[in-house]
């Protein structure tokens, strides 16, 4: 949990970045390096407008920046006999840890500044980097350092003009590949020359050529920040149906299918995909990607000051397919207003789901699958397994739920103190805490979970919404000096302590339960690491590290999860502000 919280925060603060500035509303204007991308890129992703990053880096928490991480990267090295390749790259990585240190520094080491662009894509299965920098000879000496160190070999030389310097990956005295650096004009960029590409694929790669069709000419930026409302500052996608195409071989003669089939001989398994390379195999792995055709990121917004980040990212899981979209979307539930804020609490987790269209989702999707025409062998014989498969229980299951819509817990704010007559137990000074299920009959699937708990039997809530004490239910050895009321609040069942508790509670009585997503997620860095670590100190507990950079540095996130017409979608935010 703890890692995949430090990359997503990561993810989304770091990698999808971009600028707010004040005439947002004026018309996307198209980057010209993006002439230099092949149509046919299986991957894009894209800083299109310069972008403050020594003003962001400077704002940007040290926790976010993993620079641990690498530390312990290099110590696991360290420790082992790393060849001239390994500690060429543990060079750079190191180079870039100390890097984030600062903006001057990130300035110093890679020539950055705050007009920063970039762009990432691929020539066949050639991944390429192209950054504008402020000095594009900063960042070419830092990975000749890094090479000077680890003792690998690098030579100069000329391609079309442009000055190429190819950094030499060996194995024993096999070269494996050339990692080659070449600059133009303000742009660096960084590929491979490895033996499954040839050189008009190198000289597209280092934007020596064009491409025969560059993604320039096909529309599809423009079309992507239309579809999914984005401010056209950072774009990036996967093509799935180019990806599955190279796969199956569908065109034999696309770039990326010659190169992967190169890589599969010399690695010897030239026939590895036979299985799935045939007509029949082809059409049906294409029909089902085209259904799902693209993963689709951009920022809507973000804003950057000395002091504040604000970042906006959405991501779509572009889709065609209505029948199963329709499906998808008619199991949205309820999700609380405070849920979906960011800002509300110190971690807040909500569940919306609509429980009785659980089953003709699964249903509508197990039988679009299993009724699908296929001709190819593996596809038909996944689809006779599937067939075996009954979604009848699921059915039954989730028949007890009955009206259910959605259920959310938030931890609103906490205060932790040491237990005053148990010592090394951590207690609440104060606690507010809101737990809320919503149904369209929220009063009967009470009743219904009363059924299976005993105690609370004879327990009868006022239709006025008045709150229950609760704290003589609470299980034995469970203490709490607050008190925990139950109450109905209209559609709402609301289990609460603390007058930010009560304050939402009371706020669901206006809220209607209808369908408007499926999950939201939200937490406070600083707040909630605050008492994670306190209530570790108070149990004689260590916690990681990494934990303790949280604090100081006021960070909250956002993240939604809805289904649209064009496909599912998370919606992620992230606030950073200085202490």
């Amino acid at each position: 949990m703890k890692k995949l919280l430090l990359a997503t925060v990561t993810g989304a603060a770091v990698a999808s970045g971009a600028y707010l500035v004040s005439n947002q509303n004026e018309s996307y204007t198209p980057l010209p390096e993006l002439d230099y991308v092949p149509a046919d890129t299986v991957f894009f992703w894209s800083q299109l407008e310069g972008f403050p990053y020594l003003k962001y880096l400077d704002v940007l928490p040290s926790a976010f920046k993993n620079t641990h991480q690498f530390d312990e990267l290099f110590k696991a090295m360290e420790q082992g006999s790393p060849s001239s390749n390994e500690l060429f790259f543990v060079n750079l990585f190191k180079a870039y840890s100390n890097s984030l240190n600062s903006s001057a520094d990130f300035a110093n080491t890679w020539g950055a500044d705050d007009e920063f662009k970039l762009i990432g894509y691929s020539v066949g299965l050639l991944p390429v980097a192209r950054a504008q920098l402020a000095n594009v000879d900063t960042f070419l000496q830092t990975v000749k350092s890094a090479a000077d160190n680890a003792g690998i070999r690098y030579k100069t030389s000329q391609l079309e003009g442009l000055p190429v310097t190819r950094f030499v990956i060996e194995q024993g005295s096999e070269k494996v590949l050339d990692l080659v650096v070449s600059t133009k004009g303000n742009w660096a960029t960084v590929t491979a020359d490895t033996p499954f590409n040839t050189e008009n694929d190198l000289k597209i790669a280092l934007a020596a050529t064009q491409p025969t069709k560059a993604l320039s000419q096909t529309g599809r930026i423009e079309q992507y920040i239309q579809d999914y409302q984005l401010d056209g500052h950072s774009v990036g996608y996967l093509d799935t149906t180019l990806l599955v195409d190279a796969i199956t071989a569908k065109d034999p003669q696309s770039n990326t299918t010659k190169m992967l089939d190169s890589l599969l001989a010399l690695s010897g398994n030239q026939d590895a995909l036979n299985m799935v390379r045939n007509p029949e195999c082809q059409k049906d792995f294409s029909d089902m990607a085209s259904n799902w055709p693209a993963i689709v990121s951009g920022t809507q917004s973000i804003d950057i000051t000395n002091q504040y980040a604000d970042v906006k990212v959405s991501t779509v899981f572009a889709s065609n397919d209505n029948k199963v979209l329709d499906a998808i979307s008619k199991t949205r539930g309820f999700l609380p207003a405070h849920t979906k804020n960011i800002g509300n609490a110190m971690v807040s987790l909500a569940y919306g789901v609509d429980a009785s269209q659980i089953s003709p989702m699964v249903n509508t999707v197990w039988a679009r699958f299993a009724s699908a025409e296929f001709s190819c062998q593996p596809l038909v014989a996944a689809q006779a397994q599937s067939k075996d498969a009954n979604p009848a229980a699921l059915a039954m299951m989730t028949g007890m739920l009955g009206s259910l819509k959605g259920m959310s817990l938030s931890v609103l704010d906490m205060d932790i103190i040491e237990h005053a007559e148990n010592p090394g137990m951590p207690d609440f000074k104060s606690l507010d805490l809101l737990l809320t299920v919503s149904a369209d009959d929220v009063e009967a699937l009470f009743n219904i979970a009363k059924s299976f708990a005993p105690q609370f039997a004879s327990l009868t809530l006022p239709e006025d919404g008045s709150a229950i004490e609760m704290n003589e239910y609470l299980p034995p050895g469970v203490e709490l000096n607050a008190s925990l009321y139950l109450a109905l609040k209209g559609q709402h069942l609301a289990l609460y302590t603390g007058e930010l508790g009560e304050k939402f509670a009371n706020s669901l009585t206006e809220q209607t339960v209808e369908a408007n997503g499926f999950m939201a997620f939200s937490i406070d860095s600083n707040q909630f690491f605050k008492s994670l670590i306190r209530a570790a100190e108070i149990a004689g507990e260590e916690m990681p590290e990494e934990f303790e950079k949280f604090i100081g540095q006021n960070t909250q996130m956002q993240i939604n999860l809805d289904v649209a017409d064009k496909g599912i979608v998370t919606d992620a935010e992230i606030v950073i502000k200085k202490l």
